[in-house]
């Protein structure tokens, strides 16, 4: 068995293919990075801050400070670190790695989002299928899976929309990048529609083409690609069968929300 066999997770029949070797392996990353992220977020905002204080402390620039002094601070800025690269071992190290509604909120805080409780709460349903508050892997992997081939527009998505921006960005610098996104696409779409959806992303509203800034490319915020998705989204509803029965009766303004609520409890 390979690796990537072992990691599909049990999927249940009728709900579409296996999720793609390169989309599995990120999947997993993205998961592993959510398991408890609201602890170890806790640890990191320490830990990250005093490496790169000790990193000063060492370069050339410091030099001409007292050596004894630097030392003596290094040394206990150094003690810090090795405490709290252990506590984060040990909940990466935990038996039972599950996301929890914390983590949930922990992650949109990281990346801008003001979330309340009850969005938070609502997220997590989307994806708990066993009802235990908390989001297992293969309860994560069905999630995506079902948004992934859904056709209709009518998937709850808001806990993909973060998973898959998560995904998106392998440095963790909170921007999704056209360089961190043609991978994805490619092996999910091919060439033509990994480029329809990469203008979907990151180009202009009235077809403007892509404008490539920044050392990867053009680069989005979440709550810019959450506006591009959800465009997105809406447009495939349109364009379902229900979404054109709609329309053909006259209802011109059509929130998918609405029915949403029945395709989650129709699962």
């Amino acid at each position: 068995m390979s690796d990537d066999d072992a990691l599909q997770p049990n999927m249940i029949p009728g709900e579409g293919n296996l999720i793609a070797p390169v989309e599995l392996r990120e999947l997993r990353r993205v998961y592993d990075q959510f398991c408890n992220l609201s602890d170890k977020l806790k640890i990191t905002e320490k830990l990250h801050p005093t490496q790169k204080r000790v990193a000063l402390l060492k370069s050339p620039e410091m030099a001409d400070e007292d050596e004894v002094k630097l030392n003596m601070e290094i040394n206990e800025l150094e003690c810090d670190i090795e405490k709290w690269e252990h506590e984060l071992d040990v909940i990466k190290r935990r038996p039972v790695q599950v996301i929890r509604a914390s983590d949930v909120a922990a992650a949109c805080k990281k990346l801008g989002k003001k979330t309340s409780k009850k969005e938070v709460l609502e997220m997590m349903w989307e994806v708990d299928e066993n009802l235990d508050e908390v989001i297992d892997w293969d309860e994560f992997c069905l999630n995506f899976q079902r948004n992934v081939h859904d056709k209709t527009g009518l998937e709850p998505a808001n806990f993909y929309n973060l998973v898959q921006f998560m995904i998106y960005d392998a440095n963790s610098n909170g921007f999704v990048s056209i360089d961190e996104t043609m991978n994805m696409l490619y092996a999910r779409y091919g060439r033509d529609l990994m480029e329809e959806k990469i203008s979907y992303l990151f180009g202009s509203s009235k077809g403007q083409k892509i404008t490539e800034e920044g050392k990867e490319g053009g680069e989005i915020d979440f709550s810019t690609y959450i506006e591009a998705v959800e465009k997105t989204q809406l447009k495939m509803f349109h364009e379902s069968e229900l979404g054109r029965t709609i329309l053909a009766k006259g209802k011109r303004k059509v929130d998918p929300n609405l029915a949403k609520t029945r395709s989650k409890k129709g699962h």
